[in-house]
């Protein structure tokens, strides 16, 4: 009897061990999320979507979140992103907006997940969405898409854990007209300062970047371009500048192994994309012109899977721009204390 005790304690206590374990796991993954970001004096950037459509394990497509002033912004949501987002523990009941750069799909294709999660995880109104025109139809049609989602979790939940008016989108649309320095005003709040200004990169239209000013700091971030004399203008001064950057001689290499293989459409595609992007030396020509404290690449083509390919980006900027160059990763983080 006595054995049989023993032993049925020594089995009780490793397992009353294990779910003490598993209590502090659950309160660790629950009290993750960093709220003090939003208390931050700094402005403060956030990479969570490095990639491109192209498929890579490490990289979402893209996404950068801007946080100053207890304000807290993504910049385009692209597949994936969320993810980073919420692996970052950024407190994502707080997101207020995001800003759209245009409309290719690997810079929107998450936006219905960050609605919808940062929802659940308490956001009080409708997610605000500025940009472009052309925003009002693609926050409509998610709200459609998204419709038996929220009925199904106002149903679950009722109305006081997940209140109806909070869901869907609140948009902004700003027309910039055809001059391709054409730039707005489109947040102006607690001393945070968003400018949308047009970029280049036609065929595609519109397409615009976006400047944060805030405290003496300011972060400009280029969405999808070639190399962009708006960009440059917009960009004067800054002490960040996430810019896009795509490989051309690699990308020549996969069209030319493409027609080997006898896979002309994806050659075709593939070759008609480096004519409206920035190459990693033209950005650093952007960055060096408009007198940047830091550049920083991102929405990589192709994604950079080795060391010679990380090279190739870095050192390509590093030809044309005297300052300091980094090759960004997801989840990489920067802080600018105010002036």
């Amino acid at each position: 009897m006595q054995r049989r005790l023993a032993l049925a304690l020594g089995l009780l206590v490793p397992l009353l061990g294990c779910e003490r374990v598993m209590d502090r796991m659950a309160e660790r993954t629950l009290a993750r999320v960093d709220r003090s970001v939003l208390a931050s004096p700094d402005l403060q950037v956030v990479l969570c979507g490095t990639g491109s459509p192209i498929a890579d394990p490490e990289r979402a497509s893209a996404c950068t979140a801007v946080i100053a002033g207890g304000h807290f912004f993504l910049v385009d949501a692209g597949p994936g992103s969320w993810k980073k987002v919420d692996l970052a523990n950024l407190p994502t009941g707080d997101l207020e907006g995001v800003f759209v750069t245009h409309f290719h799909s690997d810079h929107i294709g998450d936006l219905g997940e960050a609605e919808t999660q940062s929802w659940i995880a308490g956001r009080t109104r409708p997610l605000a969405l500025y940009g472009p025109p052309g925003l009002v139809p693609i926050a409509e049609g998610l709200s459609l898409v998204y419709g038996a989602d929220v009925d199904a979790r106002v149903a679950h939940h009722g109305e006081a854990a997940m209140p109806r008016e909070a869901a869907g989108f609140d948009v902004h649309e700003t027309a910039l007209g055809a001059e391709p320095d054409a730039a707005a005003v489109v947040f102006d709040r607690d001393g945070l300062r968003i400018t949308m200004f047009n970029v280049d990169h036609r065929p595609v239209e519109p397409a615009v970047g976006y400047r944060f000013d805030w405290k003496g700091r300011s972060v400009v971030i280029s969405g999808d371009t070639r190399k962009s004399d708006s960009v440059i203008e917009h960009a004067k001064g800054a002490d960040l500048l996430v810019h896009e950057a795509l490989d051309g001689a690699v990308v020549a290499r996969a069209v030319a192994a493409a027609k080997r293989l006898g896979m002309d459409r994806m050659a075709k595609l593939a070759g008609d994309i480096p004519g409206y992007h920035t190459s990693p030396r033209e950005a650093g020509e952007v960055a060096q012109a408009a007198g940047v404290g830091h550049l920083v690449l991102t929405h990589l083509v192709p994604p950079p899977r080795n060391a010679l390919l990380e090279r190739g980006f870095v050192h390509g900027a590093k030809e044309t721009y005297a300052g300091e160059v980094t090759l960004g990763e997801d989840g990489m983080r920067f802080s600018l204390a105010p002036r």
